[in-house]
C-alpha cells in the first residue's frame, strides 16, 4: 500500500471516529433547556439540584410581561423549551396552537396539585399546563413616607399620586388598564372600547407624572427612590421583609389574581426533559423551597400542608375570604384585544 494510501486512510479513519465520538456524545449528554421565565422565581440552589440530580443543564431568561412572550412565540422565536404565561395568555396560546399538549403520565407529581388549580377555566384537566405559583396585584407603599388613609387605600393613591415622581406603575398592559378600570367602577375583563378608550385618556395624563414603568419596582423601592409602586404580591413580601415599612395593599375596590403556569411551547425540541422539569418542581420538597425563597403562594396542596401556621396566614400571600372574592382573574378580551394593543403601543411611544 502507498504512502499516499495510508495517509488518505488514516484520515478517514480519523474522521469517522471523530464522528462516532460526536455521535455518541450527542446520544448520551442531555440537552440544555431553555427557560423563560420571571425573575426571582427560581433559586439558583433549585436549579444546580435539578441539573445535579438529572444530568440536564438550565439556561434561564427572563420576561417582563405576557404581551413580551406572546410576542416573541409568534414572530417564530424558538428554542424554548419551558414557558411561564399567566392564566388568561395560556387561553390565548393554547387557541393559536402555540403550546403542545402535555403528558401526563410522564407528571405523576401533579397529584400533589389543589383539585381547584387541575381545573381551571382556561384550560381545563391541565391539558397544556401545569400552575406554578399564584398571587396577586396591588400597591406597595413606604409607609413612612406615605399616610395610609383612613378610608383605606383605593387605586387613586397609585393613579391620582401626592408623589408621582417617587411613584410607578408596572409595565404590563393588562394590569394597567385593569388599575384605571377599577377606579372607574368597571371590571377589568370590560371589552367596551368606549371603557377602554376613556380608560388610555387617563393612563395618558398619569404616565407623565410617574417616575417609570417597571415590572420590577423592588430594588427602586429598597432604595427608597419610589415610594409607592404598582406591584405583584411576590415581589411585595420580599421588599416587606427587608424594609417593614413598606407594605402591601390590594385596593378596596379590587384587584388582580394570577398564576403563572409551567408550558412547553410547540416548538421545543426537549419535550421528555421539559416534562421532567415540570415534575421535578411539582416534587413538594422541590417546591417547598422555591415558595419560601421566593414568598409564592402555593397551589400545591401538600406544599401547603408543610407550611408553618404564620406562612398560612400571611394575608399578603394568601387573602382573607373578604379580600378573596374582590379579585379577578384577567380574561382574554377577544376581538378587542388587538385594540388594546394597539392603545398601549400609542401610550408608550
Amino acid at each position: 500500500m502507498g504512502l499516499k494510501r495510508i495517509v488518505v486512510l488514516v484520515i478517514v479513519l480519523g474522521l469517522v471516529t471523530t464522528s462516532l465520538i460526536y455521535l455518541r456524545a450527542r446520544k448520551t449528554s442531555p440537552p440544555k433547556l431553555r427557560v423563560s421565565t420571571w425573575s426571582n422565581y427560581f433559586p439558583d440552589s433549585i436549579i444546580r439540584d435539578f441539573t445535579q440530580k438529572t444530568g440536564i443543564k438550565v439556561e434561564l431568561s427572563y420576561i417582563s410581561s405576557n404581551e413580551e412572550l406572546f410576542a416573541k412565540l409568534k414572530a417564530g422565536a424558538t428554542g424554548f423549551d419551558i414557558v411561564q404565561p399567566s392564566d388568561y395568555m395560556i387561553r390565548q396560546m393554547k387557541a393559536l396552537s402555540m403550546l403542545s399538549k402535555l403528558d401526563l403520565s410522564l407528571l405523576p407529581h401533579l397529584n400533589h396539585l389543589d383539585e381547584y388549580y387541575r381545573n381551571l377555566p382556561y384550560d381545563p384537566g391541565n391539558e397544556v399546563s401545569v400552575p406554578f405559583n399564584w398571587g396577586t396585584s396591588g400597591i406597595a407603599i413606604n409607609t413612612a413616607r406615605v399616610k395610609i388613609p383612613a378610608q383605606g387605600v383605593s387605586w387613586s393613591l397609585l393613579l391620582n399620586s401626592s408623589f408621582p415622581r417617587q411613584t410607578s406603575l408596572l409595565d404590563d398592559m393588562r394590569e394597567v388598564f385593569a388599575g384605571v378600570l377599577f377606579l372607574n367602577n368597571l371590571s377589568p375583563n370590560t371589552a367596551e372600547l368606549k371603557s377602554l378608550e376613556a380608560a388610555k385618556k387617563q393612563i395618558f395624563h398619569i404616565k407623565d407624572k410617574v417616575l417609570l414603568f417597571t415590572s420590577e419596582p423592588k430594588p427602586l423601592l429598597l432604595k427608597e427612590e419610589i415610594v409607592i409602586a404598582h406591584i405583584y404580591s411576590s415581589d411585595a413580601v420580599q421588599a416587606h421583609a427587608q424594609n417593614p415599612n413598606i407594605q402591601f395593599f390590594i385596593p378596596k375596590e379590587g384587584g388582580i389574581i394570577w398564576t403563572d403556569n409551567f408550558a412547553i411551547p410547540s416548538s421545543s425540541q426537549h419535550k421528555l426533559e421539559a416534562h421532567a422539569f415540570i415534575n421535578y418542581f411539582l416534587n413538594p420538597d422541590n417546591a417547598l423551597a422555591t415558595v419560601r425563597q421566593s414568598h409564592l403562594a402555593t397551589p400545591n396542596k401538600t406544599v401547603k400542608s408543610m407550611l408553618s401556621i404564620e406562612e398560612k396566614n400571611d394575608p399578603n400571600i394568601y387573602p382573607p375570604p373578604e379580600i378573596f372574592k374582590k379579585l379577578f382573574f384577567l380574561e382574554d378580551l377577544g376581538d378587542t384585544l388587538p385594540s388594546l394593543n394597539q392603545m398601549w403601543t400609542e401610550l408608550k411611544s
